[in-house]
């Protein structure tokens, strides 16, 4: 059986999932947590690309290196199943991607076995009107479980993206706001009430001002170390009216939420783009400094010690791009950027990859108006089957 089970821990997910149906020890191995884990160790790391369409969400793998495609999905198989077409991506973690379409309907999906899962409906920020609900999405390895975070707004403002008319909602995560947790072991929600992370006294966190700092772009959420996390800007309005950077970490055993201080000097200028994500299991930010051509990596060595940040690269993209925004950092250290190259402003935006060592920039993929491409590192696993 050792060598069987050696075996196994060697193949694709879509082949171990089909070997359940060999026999009763077969079916009892494959569908232990520990095999799972194990198995999900084991697998080549690569980039996922998740892209909403009209109809679902397409997800695909790329290799680290040279962006190169191994495979692609679309969920749902059948769009007429679902409610509402528009899907968009709140993570990636174990193999196993989140995604919720018109912040409604929350779905569980592993894209290498095909399998899927709808969550209740019936939770706590459920029926509330003119509201916005922020989502995150995370593997508790200690009691093998996969849970879903959602946190509401309900205040927001117009602005103008792209020539579009767009309300963004903020004041997420403010103090007493309940928030829904889903536990996929229980296969229901609970309701937690929001601590005060943001005051700078006891008696001022009505005071206070956050906003998620990605909410013109990208909602999507981070996982490292075992916590859940979101970019967000926040004012402490008796000490100034200046915003300052923050990352919001909700431990996924405790099921507590901690404020994160980025690097010191961050606060210190004007950051026009910031991005966050995993860099080789570190807590990492991607930022542009000002007005400049220049991008900073920040890596945070030891998690949740905010003097451990340090400055991982500084890349300057010299005259090669007119816009650029970073979107995350392959395991390899390549850069992966929405960009518009010089002299191709009326052709669109790009999915662009950019190697520090070459210093060279590659276009792998065109954008969609309306459709922001979200990265996340992957491995093929069996959960959910």
């Amino acid at each position: 059986m050792e060598i069987i089970e050696s075996i196994l821990l060697r193949s694709q997910a879509k082949s171990v999932v089909r070997f359940k149906c060999v026999c009763k020890s077969w079916l009892s191995l494959i569908s232990n947590p520990i095999f799972m884990k194990n198995h999900h160790k084991r697998q080549v790391t690569h980039t996922i690309q998740a892209v909403g369409r009209f109809g679902g969400m397409v997800c695909s793998s790329h290799s680290s290196k040279h962006f190169d495609q191994i495979s692609s999905n679309i969920f749902p198989n059948d769009k007429n199943k679902m409610e509402n077409p528009h899907m968009a991506f709140v993570g990636c973690d174990h193999g196993v991607v989140c995604l919720v379409d018109n912040f409604t309907h929350v779905y569980l999906w592993n894209p290498a076995i095909g399998n899927h899962k709808k969550l209740p409906e019936s939770h706590p920020l459920k029926g509330i009107c003119k509201s916005q609900t922020l989502f995150g999405f995370g593997y508790e390895p200690l009691t093998n479980d996969f849970k879903v975070v959602a946190a509401r707004s309900c205040e927001g403002n117009h602005i103008l993206l792209d020539d579009r008319k767009l309300w963004v909602f903020q004041k997420f995560f403010i103090r007493g706001e309940q928030i829904a947790v889903y536990s996929l072991k229980n296969n229901s929600w609970k309701s937690l009430v929001m601590p005060d992370l943001f005051s700078i006294d006891q008696h001022d966190g009505d005071k206070s001002d956050t906003k998620l700092f990605t909410s013109v772009c990208y909602m999507v959420s981070v996982v490292v170390s075992g916590s859940i996390h979101w970019l967000i800007s926040f004012e402490q309005r008796r000490s100034s009216s200046v915003e300052k950077l923050g990352i919001v970490a909700f431990d996924l055993s405790s099921e507590e939420f901690k404020l994160i201080t980025p690097p010191s000097t961050l606060n210190d200028k004007r950051i026009w783009n910031t991005s966050i994500c995993n860099l080789s299991g570190c807590l990492s930010l991607i930022t542009t400094p000002g007005p400049s051509s220049c991008i900073d990596i920040w890596v945070m060595k030891k998690y949740g010690m905010s003097d451990s940040w340090a400055k991982y690269i500084s890349v300057d993209l010299g005259n090669q791009l007119v816009k650029s925004f970073p979107l995350g950092v392959s395991q390899n250290g390549n850069l992966l950027l929405e960009s518009t190259s010089v002299g191709e402003l009326r052709k669109g935006r790009y999915t662009s990859i950019y190697d520090p060592k070459s210093k060279t920039i590659q276009h792998v993929g065109k954008g969609e108006r309306g459709s922001k491409p979200n990265f996340a590192t992957y491995a093929e696993s069996i959960f959910l089957s």
